[in-house]
């Protein structure tokens, strides 16, 4: 039965010689214009009046032959033309046809062209490189030609020239004309051109310099972009047209013939069977945040999908949240490039990512946010009319985050992470604990830095004590993830850093019209690119590079934690290193607070300082001086740490966890956490005041050591005072040898005052100089502060320092 089914075969390609045209697509002979050609009948000998009708009935039979793509007698492929390769044919007609009939086969002989043209590419579109949609689109020619375009040829068009004596080339044309299909042939030729042309155009572009000249681009767009949306993005272009490319360019052969009703019907039916793929990619990715998507045709791309070796540190980090799924720029649909601000494109990128996280968070390997099957995209054309597409994603968008975030608020318990953040970072609602832990390592914390002393170590342990201790508690998260740490920076270097960097910025925009934003746009290809960020980079490194004298350990206090995924996704690296930066200089103030009240004790209390056998002079302008020099420092510090404490972190820690503001989503749960960190970061405070502050807090410190220090130094201005001294310390190392004499007293005595004058006066200039920056923000301020409070504070902190 098999060969005789292979005999049967072979013999109706042999036979279709005067067979029907169906038939005689089988290896039908010539198919090369070099091949031995069928003598023909000479047409002249045919061209008597008589003659003329049987002269139009051979030229009819060539056209059915070549409406079918085949070559006839008088009408043959051009010489050049090969069917094994990219050329498109052409039909040459014999010069001795009669010129109306040549008029006729010239317009009629172009549907055989297309006919070829659409089978081969058909046929070369089923390979796999070039992706579903193109290959469904192939498959959509195939059918059309196969079960409408050929049957009408030989069902109406070969029926009628067999059975109708009177079927003239005329009618032949005529009913061509009349038909549908025709019209479809040639749309889907239209259409089949133009990806051709897309195709070859990127297949001889400098896909290397488009790429980058599209990443510029982008950055550009995005830079001038006033929205919050931050969109990640793939510019590079594809090396082949598919995808989103060929359904664009179907959309648009849609809108050039919106004006014939039965065209945009027949090219819309072609998009939703090609768009199908398309749009079970994007219902899997919105709904189940899946991605399947072998040959790179879809709008989001994973650029982890061919990394095997993904540790767990990085498949639950914040950056892999940012950089693993990204929009693909090159393909988008036409109805994204009304969505100037991106906000389209950000919510279909977001609602996936958001869907994944709640599926890796919950470890549920199977969860969907659609109920129904009429969830599903079952009309891609309607799908993109009017706002319908947007209101789509939007339905999808909002149901990713109300799920994420039920997970968030109930599940993890953010807002009650973020004030155990404030707690332990800003001291907020701990004053105890902060105070606590201070008053051990007071001494810890004093001494000078050393980069493998043992006070880190002693640091550490007791950090761990505290945290064990009875007043920890065992549901504190933070607390149990933090780690005391030692930075390789004192905090003046590290918040100088990003002060100076913003004031260079400034003032170079400022003079020269351009930032480092502007020069990185001025690149001209990835290695310039490279060459100015490593330059830039490179000037960073060598401007901090001053060397300074060591400080205190408290300079150099940081406390740093790995936040838990997914809570890293809201609470990024950014934030958590804003929070170190804040919680230094809060432990800064307090610590000096700490500091100067330790030193009144000693200053007030002491049998030295209260010793009333002094003499005038060292009790006026030594003792009394001191202590008032003390009161203004310890006041100055405790006010400027109520206010930052009080008036601004309070103030942006309950905006941050407030119910009443509306959060409706995980980007504005992101957006407030980063806003409220970076308003405090640019604080007064913390930016323009802060280098003066460290100066006073660098006075401060050299007085308390002088404070500490006169307790030898009076003992040896008076003899009953070292006698008392000695006798009730007779153990201490410090005990002074011996009193002054009268000339050493007067020596020192006027040392200790010249010093006190210094510092009352180094003190005083640098007060006045932080109430002018104070008042100056304070006015500069006033206009732009849209709730009044953090004018009203700084006016209530000028005043008191003032007062």
């Amino acid at each position: 039965m098999e060969a005789k089914a292979v005999d049967d075969y072979v013999e109706l390609s042999n036979a279709a010689k005067n067979g029907p045209l169906l038939g005689r697509l089988v290896n039908y002979q010539p198919l090369f214009s070099t091949d031995p050609k069928v003598r023909s009948y000479p047409l002249s000998e045919l061209s008597a009046p008589d003659q003329k009708r049987t002269q139009e009935a051979l030229v009819v039979r060539d056209l059915l032959n070549v409406l079918v793509g085949l070559e006839g007698v008088y009408i043959r492929y051009n010489n050049y033309y090969d069917p094994h390769s990219d050329v498109v044919p052409e039909f040459k007609i014999a010069k001795t046809m009669d010129p109306s009939l040549k008029s006729f086969s010239k317009r009629i002989a172009k549907l055989g062209k297309y006919y070829i043209v659409l089978t081969k590419v058909a046929e070369k579109w089923s390979e796999p490189s070039f992706g579903n949609i193109l290959h469904r689109f192939g498959f959509e020619v195939k059918r059309f030609l196969r079960l409408n375009y050929l049957h009408f040829i030989a069902d109406r068009l070969e029926r009628d020239f067999k059975e109708s004596t009177t079927f003239s080339i005329s009618e032949l044309e005529q009913v061509i004309t009349d038909v549908e299909i025709t019209k479809q042939l040639e749309l889907l030729y239209t259409v089949s051109e133009r990806i051709d042309r897309e195709d070859r155009t990127r297949r001889n572009m400098d896909r290397v310099k488009e790429d980058f000249n599209n990443f510029i681009n982008d950055l550009k767009d995005q830079g001038q972009s006033s929205n919050a949306f931050i969109l990640a993005t793939d510019t590079r272009v594809l090396p082949i047209a598919k995808g989103g490319v060929i359904l664009r360019i179907i959309q648009e052969m849609v809108h050039e013939n919106l004006g014939d009703r039965t065209n945009v019907a027949f090219l819309n039916n072609i998009l939703n069977d090609v768009a199908g793929n398309y749009c079970e990619m994007l219902f899997k990715w919105l709904t189940e945040g899946k991605l399947n998507d072998p040959y790179d045709e879809f709008m989001v791309v994973d650029t982890m999908k061919n990394v095997n070796d993904i540790t767990p540190h990085m498949k639950y980090g914040d950056r892999l949240w940012d950089t693993q799924f990204v929009i693909r720029k090159d393909g988008l649909l036409k109805q994204y490039d009304s969505n100037a601000d991106n906000e389209l494109l950000f919510m279909v990128l977001t609602t996936g990512k958001l869907v994944n996280l709640v599926k890796t968070s919950l470890n549920k390997v199977n969860l969907t946010l659609a109920t129904n099957r009429d969830d599903e995209i079952k009309n891609f054309s309607e799908l993109m009319e009017g706002s319908t597409l947007e209101l789509y994603i939007n339905k999808w968008y909002n149901e990713a985050n109300k799920l994420c975030l039920q997970m968030y608020l109930e599940g993890y318990e953010l807002v009650k992470l973020i004030r155990m953040l404030q707690k332990h970072y800003f001291g907020y609602h701990n004053a105890n604990g902060v105070s606590r832990f201070l008053q051990k390592n007071m001494v810890e914390l004093t001494r000078r830095y050393r980069k493998n002393g043992y006070e880190r170590e002693k640091l550490q342990r007791a950090f761990e004590i505290e945290r064990e201790s009875k007043y920890s508690s065992n549901n504190d998260l933070v607390k149990q993830l933090l780690n005391l740490q030692l930075d390789d920076q004192p905090f003046g270097e590290v918040i100088l850093q990003y002060v100076r960097q913003g004031e260079e910025q400034r003032e170079e925009l400022t003079i020269s019209g351009e930032d480092d934003g502007t020069r990185l746009l001025r690149a001209n290809n990835f290695q310039n690119l490279k060459d100015i960020l490593l330059q830039e980079l490179t000037s960073a490194h060598d401007g901090s590079e001053d060397i300074k004298a060591l400080k205190s350990n408290i300079y150099y206090l940081n406390f740093e934690m790995i936040v838990p995924y997914p809570i890293s996704i809201i609470i990024t690296r950014p934030c958590i290193v804003q929070y170190q930066i804040i919680s230094r200089y809060f432990f800064l103030l307090q610590y000096y607070s700490k500091l100067l009240d330790d030193t009144w004790i000693e200053i007030n209390k002491n049998i030295v300082w209260k010793y009333r056998g002094f003499t005038k002079l060292v009790r006026q302008r030594v003792i009394k001086r001191s202590r008032v020099l003390h009161n203004q420092m310890s006041q100055f510090v405790k006010l400027v740490l109520e206010y930052f404490t009080q008036d601004v972190v309070e103030r942006e820690m309950n905006a941050m966890t407030s119910t009443t503001t509306k959060k409706a989503s995980i980007l504005d749960w992101q957006s407030c956490s980063q806003e409220c960190l970076t308003n405090i970061m640019t604080n007064c405070c913390l930016s323009q005041l802060i280098e003066i502050q460290l100066q006073i807090f660098e006075i401060i410190h050299k007085f308390c050591k002088f404070i500490t220090s006169m307790r030898r130094e009076f003992c040896q201005l008076d003899a009953n005072l070292y006698e008392m001294y000695t006798s009730s310390n007779s153990r201490r190392v410090d005990i002074p040898t011996n009193i002054y004499t009268p000339e050493e007293y007067t020596t020192r005595t006027s040392e200790y005052i010249t010093y006190i004058d210094m510092v009352v006066q180094g003190f005083q200039q640098h007060v006045l100089a932080f109430k002018e920056g104070l008042g100056h923000h304070h006015r500069s301020n006033r206009s732009r502060d849209t709730n009044g409070d953090d004018h009203h504070s700084a006016a209530r902190l000028l005043t008191s320092l003032s007062s």
